[in-house]
């Protein structure tokens, strides 16, 4: 048997009496192989324990220890009591361990943060080097995981920072939300303490190490680490802001190794070689401190997921540069333009030209006085048309000089233009395409949609192959396959709208014909 039947209908058995609590239990089993620990964030009575319950099922020969955690608790209520006899007999300073946290395969620690300085400690040295020390003994602990729960976080300010980091993945555990689940949880006789695993489904601790071992050999592709440093970069921006200065996102260096090496037990358990883009999904569970936080780091996540993590990569930009030069070649070949508009001076009251935008009343100009300006200021008169009269009159003199333009002039220094008319028309001239210049650009559409159905073929390829594993993750929840697929599906629109483009082109050149138009 492959490991992921084994573990699929291991998950199966563990949920049996067990209501909506898949994705904290699939989360526990998938944290424990991979070594690491757990925190449940929840209000009582929401199964937390339960699930540590349950858990040491999984294991072969599993034991479980679970603890209400308060302000007096004492390392003997954990670790175990004092062994009085060692103590007069041999004076030495040991603990009666068997039954208690050193020997379980699971341990489940409710509000946990209340744990005091003493027990902190020991449990960090226990998750560090998955040893405890006895007075003179150093006993290997065959904990397989530690589920701590509390409905707080650790407060600030109380050295609890350390043994917060320890627990790699964080979730909120909240009550059954579905009416008809709710209806069975409350009515139904559930076999939620029962042990339904068969001895085959198991895991036995030489299939543990084993799969440690394959577990560090998964690969870890360019995409996924692309997918990280995304992440890592969102992390520095959000921090950077204002509001998020008092409590930023900080992840260690060492709590990123364990992540990836969370990643790799998922691929492990779900039969692959190499992490995928669903494995990265996990990642939003080891990132927040803050419940505040937890929709921003599942941001982060889906976005650096859906636009950053494909290793598969078209040259859009390419393509559509060769299509706007495709495009030019066909213009210039095919369309031109004649234009014989001419722009002259209107002739006003026959000997006179009006000045555009100049008094009424001195705005006209001999055709004579205008075609004998220079650069420099000569001293002209100017007229007016006297309508009550129908005659044009004389009027005042003004220093008059050539402007910058032809059909322009400067009268006391300020610029005014003359009343001008367009004659003439200007024509867009159609000229059909040879038909040997018409085979060359057929043979360059063939060659531009060559590429767009090579790069459909590709990424089908890429779906159905690279892909292929999307909705069947064992940590993840189905539906998030669509982030991922929503990028292809983006970019095949893409595709589909330069084919559009290029058959258009096709088509515009083939019904062209010599014809002339009027265009202004």
């Amino acid at each position: 048997m492959t490991v992921k039947p084994k573990i699929t209908e291991l998950l199966k058995r563990l949920n049996d009496g067990v209501i909506e609590k898949e994705e904290v239990i699939s989360l526990s089993v998938l944290s424990s192989v991979a070594g690491e620990s757990i925190f449940l964030l929840g209000a009582p009575g929401v199964a937390k324990s339960l699930v540590a319950r349950r858990l040491k099922y999984a294991y072969k020969d599993g034991s479980s220890f679970e603890y209400l955690m308060n302000r007096f608790s004492t390392p003997d209520e954990i670790f175990g009591p004092v062994s009085i006899s060692q103590l007069k007999d041999h004076d030495k300073y040991e603990r009666i361990v068997k039954n208690y946290l050193p020997t379980a395969t699971v341990v489940f620690l409710d509000e946990i943060w209340k744990a005091g300085p003493s027990i902190q400690n020991a449990l960090l040295t226990v998750l560090n080097e998955k040893i405890y020390r006895n007075g003179e003994q150093e006993i290997k602990v065959p904990m397989k995981a530690l589920i701590s729960a509390s409905n707080e976080l650790p407060s600030k300010g109380e050295g609890l920072e350390a043994l917060w980091d320890r627990f790699l993945v964080r979730l909120i555990v909240e009550g059954v939300k579905d009416k008809q689940s709710f209806n069975d949880m409350i009515s139904k006789t559930l076999n939620s303490y029962n042990d339904t695993d068969g001895e085959a489904l198991k895991i036995t601790d030489e299939e543990y190490q084993k799969w440690n071992k394959q577990i560090d050999e998964i690969e870890i592709p360019e995409n996924v680490f692309n997918v990280i440093h995304v992440i890592r970069s969102f992390i520095d921006q959000y921090n950077q802001r204002e509001e998020n200065k008092e409590n930023p996102i900080y992840i260690s260096d060492r709590r990123w190794r364990k992540i990836v090496r969370l990643l790799r037990t998922s691929a492990f358990l779900n039969d692959r070689k190499a992490v995928d883009l669903m494995d990265c999904f996990l990642i939003k569970d080891c990132l927040w401190n803050e419940t505040e936080q937890v929709q921003a780091v599942s941001q982060f996540v889906r976005d650096a997921i859906q636009k950053h993590g494909y290793s598969l990569k078209f040259n859009f930009k390419g393509l559509k540069d060769e299509l706007e030069e495709f495009k030019t070649e066909i213009k210039e070949e095919t369309k031109f333009e004649k234009d014989t508009r001419v722009e002259t001076l209107v002739n006003a009251r026959n000997d006179y030209f009006e000045i555009v935008g100049f008094n009424s009343e001195n705005n006209l100009i001999r055709q004579i006085d205008f075609n004998s300006l220079s650069n420099s200021n000569e001293s002209v008169r100017l007229y007016y048309y006297y309508e009550y009269y129908s005659q044009v009159r004389q009027n005042r003199i003004s220093n008059i000089r050539k402007g910058n333009s032809k059909f322009s002039i400067f009268i006391n220094d300020q610029e005014y233009k003359l009343k001008t008319t367009t004659k003439g028309e200007k024509r867009q001239i159609t000229k059909k395409p040879h038909k040997k210049v018409e085979e060359d650009w057929d043979g360059s559409v063939s060659k531009y949609l060559e590429v767009t159905n090579n790069q459909k073929e590709e990424l089908e390829t890429y779906r159905t192959k690279d892909l292929q594993h999307l909705r069947t993750n064992l940590f993840v929840n189905p539906e998030l396959a669509n982030t991922v697929e929503s990028h292809l599906t983006s970019t095949k629109k893409e595709i589909e709208k330069f084919e559009v483009e290029i058959r258009k082109i096709q088509n515009d050149y083939k019904k062209l014909k010599d014809e002339e138009i009027v265009i202004q």
